[in-house]
């Protein structure tokens, strides 16, 4: 019997090979809508303007090494996260922020009405 491998996370310094659109994004500090135009744009140009991408089925990947070609030069890694800088976001992650603002204004309304009391 072979030993379970369990797949580990890691934070690599790093950056992949290919990014999604919407690292590329982050790293253009454009937003998602902007990336999605100009991956669109290099699609129709043929490659000679817009977002460097690949299409794997639906999806659109970013190669590196062409995106810091046409950035001339490499790119951050990992992305920044500070406030004012915009990092990708999934559906999930938008839906816990939103429930985590729900939650909070809710305690707030709580606390005033303890208070109060």
């Amino acid at each position: 019997m072979s030993p379970m491998i369990e797949p580990t996370e890691s934070v690599s310094s790093e950056p992949p090979d290919f990014l999604t659109l919407d690292e590329a994004a982050a790293v253009l500090r454009v937003g998602r809508s902007t990336a999605y135009g100009e991956a669109n744009a290099f699609e129709r140009s043929g490659g000679r303007t817009g977002i460097p991408v690949v299409r794997y089925g639906k999806q659109f990947r970013v190669p590196r090494c062409l995106l810091e070609e046409q950035l001339g030069g490499p790119i951050t890694w990992p992305l920044p996260t500070e406030a004012g800088t915009q990092e990708p976001t999934t559906r999930s992650s938008r839906r816990a922020k939103r429930t985590e603002r729900s939650v909070a204004s809710r305690s707030t309304a709580q606390l005033s009405l303890a208070i109060e009391s």
